[in-house]
Formats: C-alpha cells, structure tokens, sequence
C-alpha cells in the first residue's frame, strides 16, 4: 500500500509539471514556424531548415496539427524538387492531411506535388494531383486558389508541349481576373502567351503578345530608371525579342533594365530581410531562453517518469514474487494437509492389520501349542517304539482322521487352499513331493520326515531334491 501511494505521488508530480507545458510548446512551435520563414525569405535555408524542424517537434509535443502541417510543407519546399521523391511526397502527404479543412492550404500541398512531378517529367503524377488541388479549391470556395491551380496546369501543359492545352488554362486564368485586371497579370498574361506562341512557331501571335507586354513594361517604368518588382523580370524576355527584331541598341537596353532590376532585387530583399531579422531578435533570444527552459523541463518530466516507471516495475516483481510464494505455500499446505490424510488412513490400516496379525498369530499360537503337544506325545510314542500306543494316539488326538490328515488340516487353518493351489501350480508335483514340501515349514528333520511319510531318510533326500529342482529354490522359501 505503501509503495502504491510512492507511484501515485510520482504520477501526479509528473502531471503537475507537465501542464504548462502544451501552451509553452505551442507557442515555441509558432515562433519557431515565423523566424525559420524569415531565415528562408533572407536565403538562409539551411537556417531555415532548422527552424522548421524545431517547428515540427514543438508542434507534435503540443499537438498544434495546424503549425506541425505547415513546417512539413515547408520544410518539403527547401528540400524542392532535386529532393527524394519518398522522403518529399511524404511530408507533403502529411501536411495535407494535418491541414484538414483548410481547403486552400491544401491546394498549396497538391500543387507543389504537381510541380514536383511535372519537373521530373512524370506527368500523369503531376495531372492527378493538380485534379485533386482543383477539387480542392472548389471546395475552398476562393478565386485566389483556382488561379493557382490554372496556373500550374498552365505549366504542366507547357512543359509536356501540349502547348494548346498550355494555352486555355493561360487563358482561363486570365478570365478569373475579369473585369479588371491589374498590369502585372497582364504581364504575366502576355509573357507566357508570348512564350507559347513562340514554341508554336507562330510569330505574329508571338510579336504581339511581346508587344503588349512592351506597352506595359515602358508605361509602368517609362524612364527605364528604377524597374520594380513587377517589371524587371520581364526586361530578359524584352532584350531577346529585340535581338529577334535585330534592334540591338534596344535589346542592350533592356539587358542593362534586367541586370539593374535583379541587383536592386536583391538587395532589396537582403535589407527588408535584415530589418525583419533585427526586429525579432529579441524576440528569438526570449523564446530560444523559453526553449531552453522547456527542454530543461522535458528532461525533468523523463526522469522523474523514468523513477515511476522503475518504481511501478518493482513493485510488480514483488507482487508477482509474493503471489509465487503464497501459491506455493498454499500448494505446500494443501500437499501436507493431504499428506496427513493418508497418514490418518494409513495409520488406520495398520491398526486394522495389526489386528488381523494379532489374531492369526493368536489362532496360529494356539495351533502351535496344539501342534506342539502333538509333536510330544509323537515324540514319546516314536522313542518307545510302540506302534500300539501311536495309534491310540492317533485316535484320542486326531479321532478318525489319520496322521496326515490331521497335519494337514493344521496347515489348511494358517495356508487355506495350499494342498490345492500346489496342484494347481506344480501340476508335476506328487504326493509324497507336496508332503514333503508342506513338512519343510515344520522344520522336522529327515528322519521325523521319513517317519511321517513312512519311508526311509535317504528316500527323503531325493524327495527334496526333486521338490527343490521342479519348484525351483525362490518358490521353496517365498511362502515361508
């Protein structure tokens, strides 16, 4: 009972300290999920990496199925599409189950494996998960997300050189954005229009997208000074339609536009990248102390969980050892117990064959005592050679039995049955040889033998040495 209490006090103390502890996680999972977003954005991926793989386990310990879905979506995303095909469609499988019925995001999850797979030129993989993220954004109900998977079919089709296909869902695309849509999707629009009326061969389709993709590029940066986000991209793709058209200075130009815009770009990104990072500086250094607290308070949770696991498992070997022992003493006292019982019973037999002994031997002593008077009186009659007197004997004593019968019936009261069970057994035996048999148990010797048998001594002799060989020596002495 006592150690029962011990176990109780360690579970509850285990609890205790785990209570906080899911809040804290969640909360670590997030800003882990936020800082290793900025670290991607500023190009740090393995940084990034990292701190999305801290995102996953904080977010498993607290449960949080939403922050644990997107770090294994992003985490798949620095992998990309050089990545092992298991290890990548896994985790995106994963991500769109946590997601749930956040349908949006799970268009996300299907086009990225669409794109993972039309990249690597597999694509029946690629248009069955672009289906699935088409059906996806149905359900989700928002235009931004059917625009992402027209789009990727859009790139899929391009890629595999269905250009026709390539170019409905270009145009599909662009319809979602009617009755207004803004320069840079008209870019867009018109760039891949462009692209694709070129891989066609048809080039007055193709000089006029590139055309109206001009018009908008030179009306958004008119001096050529300071191309954006939106236009500096599209100034390569400008450059080689000029050289196509043989107008050089025009295409050194853009060139310069395009160089100029992906410098600017870059340190754009790098500053806005390095003002996000000094803000949450401070920020990281209290969760990282926060983590730091939580792993301290993990390993804690272990071993006081390990201490009540090795309590529980030795107070089970005792009780399993204690169990044995009353079972054992229980089958120790049932064993004894019936071990008395016959000892009761056994007791009882012998008193009973005491009993029986004690009468035959008094029977017999009486026998005995009678045979013993008989012997006398023979003995006396035999000495004094008075054949007369024996048989007055005979008659007193025995009345009209003859000797031997008389014997016989002395024999029969203490062996009932020998004279027949010799027959019986030794079916060769004779007569004289079953006498002589019997007369061995009285001890008399030869010549009292021959008396009794009326014969002569050395007649004795061969009588016993053929009882003995026919009867062999065990069965001469077995009933004695």
């Amino acid at each position: 009972m006592k150690q029962l209490r011990i176990i109780g006090f360690l579970m509850l103390l285990a609890f205790s300290a785990c209570r906080s502890n899911p809040q804290e996680a969640r909360q670590a999972a997030r800003d882990a999920l936020e800082d290793a977003r900025i670290q991607l954005d500023s190009g740090n991926k393995m940084e990034a990496m990292r701190l999305f793989k801290e995102a996953e386990r904080y977010g498993l310990l607290a449960d949080d199925t939403l922050t644990v879905a997107h770090a294994r979506f992003n985490i798949a995303k620095c992998l990309g599409v050089f990545s092992d095909e298991k290890e990548f469609v896994s985790l995106l499988k994963s991500a769109d189950e946590g997601f749930g019925d956040d349908y949006t995001e799970r268009v996300r999850v299907m086009t990225a494996l669409g794109d993972y797979y039309q990249f690597h030129k597999q694509f029946d993989s690629a248009e069955f998960y672009l289906n699935r993220a088409m059906d996806y954004a149905e359900r989700s109900g928002t235009i931004e997300a059917k625009r992402w998977v027209l789009s990727a079919f859009h790139v899929k089709c391009f890629n595999a050189k269905d250009l026709e296909k390539s170019g409905d869902y270009l145009r599909q695309f662009l319809q979602t954005y009617l009755p207004e849509v803004s320069d840079s999707v008209l870019m867009y629009y018109y760039h891949d229009m462009g692209n694709i009326y070129y891989k066609m061969g048809n080039m007055d389709s193709m000089a006029y997208c590139y055309g109206r993709l001009e018009e908008i590029v030179t009306r958004l940066n008119p001096d050529g000074c300071n191309p954006n986000g939106d236009t500096w991209y599209y100034y390569g793709t400008l450059a080689n339609f000029a050289e196509m058209r043989g107008d050089y200075e025009k295409a050194c130009e853009y060139r310069y536009q395009y160089d100029k815009g992906d410098v600017h770009r870059y340190l754009e990104e790098r500053e806005n990248n390095l003002a996000l990072i000094s803000q949450k500086y401070d920020t990281a250094v209290m969760q990282n102390e926060l983590n730091e607290k939580i792993i301290h308070k993990q390993r804690v949770i272990i071993l006081i969980s390990g201490l009540a696991v090795l309590v529980l498992v030795a107070f089970l070997i005792s009780q399993v050892r204690l169990a044995r022992r009353r079972k054992r003493e229980a089958e120790i006292n049932a064993e004894l117990f019936h071990f008395k019982q016959q000892n009761k019973a056994l007791a009882q037999k012998d008193a009973e064959h005491e009993q029986i002994r004690q009468d035959y031997a008094d029977r017999f002593s009486e026998t005995l005592d009678k045979e013993q008077r008989i012997m006398l009186l023979l003995d006396n009659y035999l000495n004094n050679k008075r054949l007369n007197l024996l048989n007055d004997l005979e008659q007193s004593v025995f009345g009209d039995k003859d000797h031997w019968k008389a014997m016989l019936a002395v024999v029969e009261e203490k062996y009932p049955g020998l004279w027949e069970t010799l027959g019986q057994k030794y079916p060769d035996l004779t007569e004289d040889e079953k006498k002589s048999f019997i007369l061995s148990y009285f001890k008399v010797s030869r010549q009292e033998e021959a008396d009794y048998l009326g014969t002569t001594v050395n007649m004795v002799d061969k009588i016993r040495g053929r009882v003995r060989k026919k009867m062999g020596e065990k069965d001469t002495t077995a009933w004695k």
